[in-house]
């Protein structure tokens, strides 16, 4: 059933409605408490810390997060997919990811000599192997976030992160002012792994009985190694990026580039992963439901549109002024790294949902095909540029980003039944008042070139909010108040006719 294209013609939808009300608010306050109770610990531990600590730790982790978080994830998604809660399938599940997490763990602990001696940096010794030993419990924290996201558990998934932010954090702050400061980093990791594992037992009260069933193991095998491969794909550009920094500028500048990437992150949860994080849930409700399948997908795509382009529009101008209020000056360097980390951070409308929207639409070998072909083409750009700056470095790899992302938009919007050009005007309102706000965020700038980093960086952020949504509200406030209405739970279906 096709509909006229026209945000003017749509037909109420409550339930899909309220359901993204529900998750974004949730997820909204998972993102605002947990990244702001992070980002504060983290500038507390960078006055503790010089860079190289926090690089040494962002190259022992680049092995163990892709299990202890897109696996995890990826896990959870699978169980989720298949709409399979029973006990058979759950432990299932749970023996044949553990099974991925052991070996994992086995090559930590055997590499960490190598990989200490290529980096040159003794303490990755010690780092590996406890980053192994802790990727043990994922497989059992995987399940039980499937067991909680049963029923849109956001509430639950919020009030632990805040939780195991915010003690994991303390335990962190207190390592680091203490004679083992090298550790706090590590100790921060595992108090806020241990807070989770007990959080989540207490609400699903969930343990694994080791039965395994081999025909139950197949299909979540099935289901995980490809959604596991795409997310892990789609996040290798920073863990790229980390590896070659490495070997290229050293250990420091990869704790420059963690710490520019960390104030990206406290950017980027609050107003990308309440979306980001209703794909898989969402979908699964409405899936094969053409209609509401478009509402998911043009509603987060535009809302994705409306919070991230004047936000990482407004990073890329200020980036030296909040360095210099919030950093010591050992993290001076970072000013230009987060410059190109917000210029990247542009593209999230144009491509950063593409391999997410494929996988919760079944379209699982579009995905993985799709993250390849990026990934390797920012590689090779990213491998070719040798002399490159580090900040010019990270530019150069998101290039190719840009014409793939589009081919993605391309085959999402046509599983959709959509018009690929009708779905770009749609963004349109955002990308016009991002532009307006740039140039006159960056003309006040200039006004202001003899003021401190202080007062420049807060009227700089007054005029950016005025303009951009005075902007809007004055010459698009319909498309505007779409957007609020969806995040108040009062959205409707945006569908297109071919």
């Amino acid at each position: 059933m096709s509909v006229e294209n026209s945000e003017e013609d749509t037909v109420k939808t409550p339930h899909v409605a309220k359901a993204m009300q529900s998750g974004i608010l949730w997820n909204l306050l998972n993102a605002f408490a947990s990244q702001g109770a992070g980002f504060f610990i983290f500038l507390l531990l960078a006055a503790r810390l010089p860079p190289e600590i926090f690089g040494v730790v962002a190259l022992a982790s680049i092995v163990a997060d892709m299990v202890s978080i897109e696996g995890r994830y990826s896990g959870m998604d699978a169980i989720v997919q298949a709409k399979r809660y029973d006990n058979k399938y759950l432990n299932s599940s749970f023996l044949s990811f553990q099974a991925v997490a052991f070996i994992s763990m086995l090559l930590l602990v055997i590499s960490a000599p190598f990989v200490a001696r290529v980096y040159e940096a003794p303490l990755l010794m010690q780092f590996m192997p406890v980053f192994g030993l802790m990727l043990l419990p994922i497989p059992w924290l995987a399940v039980m976030d499937a067991l909680i996201m049963k029923n849109l558990g956001f509430k639950e998934l919020t009030q632990r992160n805040i939780l195991g932010t915010v003690l994991g954090g303390v335990a962190g702050v207190i390592v680091a002012f203490s004679p083992w400061l090298v550790w706090a980093l590590i100790v921060q990791r595992i108090v806020t792994l241990i807070v989770s594992i007990v959080f989540e037992y207490l609400h699903t009260k969930w343990a694994p009985n080791f039965r395994l069933d081999l025909l139950e193991s197949k299909d979540f095998t099935k289901r995980f190694f490809p959604l596991w491969i795409v997310s892990t794909l789609n996040l290798a550009m920073p863990r790229i990026a980390t590896m070659v920094f490495g070997l290229r500028y050293g250990s420091e500048v990869v704790g420059l580039l963690r710490a520019a990437q960390r104030i990206d992150e406290s950017l980027r949860g609050p107003i990308i992963s309440p979306l980001q994080g209703l794909w898989f849930p969402l979908m699964s409700k409405v899936r094969g439901d053409l209609e509401k399948e478009q509402e998911v997908f043009l509603s987060i795509m535009k809302t994705a549109a409306f919070v991230a382009l004047p936000a990482f529009t407004g990073l890329w101008i200020v980036a030296d002024d909040i360095v210099a209020v919030i950093l010591p000056q050992t993290y001076a360097g970072v000013g230009p790294l987060m410059q190109a980390v917000a210029i990247v951070a542009l593209l999230i409308p144009l491509s950063w949902f593409n391999s997410l929207s494929m996988n919760a639409l079944e379209m699982n070998k579009a995905a993985f095909f799709y993250t390849l072909i990026t990934v390797t083409a920012s590689t090779i750009a990213l491998l070719a540029f040798k002399n490159a700056e580090p900040d010019m470095a990270i530019i150069i790899m998101a290039v190719p980003g840009i014409f793939i992302g589009i081919g993605g938009n391309l085959l999402v919007v046509r599983r959709l039944k959509l018009s690929l050009v009708k779905h770009y005007i749609g963004l349109f309102p955002a990308i016009f008042a991002a532009v307006i706000m740039g140039c006159c965020v960056w003309m006040s700038r200039e006004l202001m070139a003899d003021w401190s980093a202080l007062p420049r960086l807060i009227v700089s952020s007054l005029v950016g909010v005025i303009v951009y949504g005075g902007w809007i509200a004055v010459f698009f406030p319909n498309w505007m108040k779409k957007r609020i209405n969806l995040l108040r739970g009062r959205g409707k279906v945006e569908a297109e006719q071919v």
